[in-house]
């Protein structure tokens, strides 16, 4: 009998061993689902892996299904990843009922930093907490060999890798680019996949509690997108609204000071006309008293000319 999700089902219903790659990109996902079924039936290498694909294949006289996944970026931006996520889980679904192995593709050909292990760590994440339970960290190793260290050495001198392992139960596994002769990795996987399965007392990833679960991540990731997408807009609405009073500040300062202005303006002209009408009277009474001289005649464009004249002697 095997247990799923609380409930007993006979071991018949399960045919073979269910298995789901996932990593980041180019970590040799599509080489190690080849390894595993024996022939290229994933994108070679080079060639990148845009959405979940499940192959399957008869190994060692039994059914193994393969689903590979898209692998997600060192940098991603929110839209790629959001699409990788997608297309992870949709992979869970393609082997129905669900899988029994979650293969955590890590490639030893460069520095593992805590970004990446963050990463990694996200994407399981996934498929629910009780995905790391199934879960196993395949290495996919370059070459025949590591440089200067076994595997073992190589993961204990990494506090990120050992990080990750231990998020595993202490599960991993490495392929090689150029195995050993007489060495059969790929059958060495498959046994300890089957230990993995058995202490899971034969328990698989239910395909929909995995859906229902994202479909909720999703819908809350949604949500909360469009609560900060708001508060951005209420903060630029408030910054726009500051702006406006500033500049209505600044143009009342600028009125206040061409009335300002203008009001000195009115006081030169006044003491301008006053003058004008001062000597104007004079004037007048001079003509009066002297009946050879005309009177003035004189227009406002006069009075003008003669109260700027008069400003700029002040």
């Amino acid at each position: 009998m095997m247990l799923v999700t609380g409930q007993a089902v006979p071991l018949s219903v399960v045919s073979g061993l269910r298995i789901i790659l996932i990593g980041e990109r180019e970590a040799g996902k599509s080489a190690v689902g080849n390894a595993i079924l024996g022939r290229g039936v994933f994108d070679a290498v080079g060639v990148r892996t845009r959405e979940a694909v499940k192959r399957q294949g008869e190994v060692a006289e039994r059914q193994v299904t393969v689903v590979d996944t898209p692998g997600w970026e060192w940098f991603p931006s929110r839209g790629s990843s959001l699409g990788v996520r997608r297309e992870i889980v949709r992979g869970v679904s393609l082997c129905q009922p669900g899988p029994h192995a979650v293969l955590l593709v890590v490639p030893l050909s460069f520095s593992f930093t805590r970004r990446e292990r963050q990463a990694a760590e996200e994407h399981v994440d996934l498929l629910g907490e009780r995905a790391w339970g199934h879960t196993t960290v395949l290495f996919t190793v370059k070459g025949g060999r590591l440089k200067d260290a076994t595997l073992e050495e190589e993961v204990e001198e990494s506090e990120e890798l050992q990080g990750l392992v231990e998020r595993c139960g202490g599960r991993y596994h490495a392929l090689y680019g150029r195995p050993r002769k007489g060495h059969d990795a790929v059958a060495e996987l498959l046994e300890k996949l089957d230990n993995m399965v058995a202490k899971n007392r034969g328990e698989f990833l239910s395909s929909e509690e995995v859906l229902e679960e994202a479909r909720e991540k999703e819908e809350e990731e949604e949500r909360r997108q469009q609560e900060e997408d708001r508060e951005r807009e209420e903060d630029l609405r408030r910054v726009k609204e500051a702006l406006r009073e500033l500049e209505m500040e600044e143009e009342t300062e600028e009125v206040q000071g061409e009335g300002e202005e203008a009001t000195e303006e009115s006081t030169r002209q006044q003491r301008g006309r006053r003058r004008y009408t001062d000597e104007k009277s004079d004037s007048v009474e001079s003509s009066s008293a002297d009946p050879t001289s005309a009177p003035p005649h004189l227009t406002w464009s006069d009075l003008k000319t003669i109260r700027d004249q008069r400003c700029k002697t002040q």
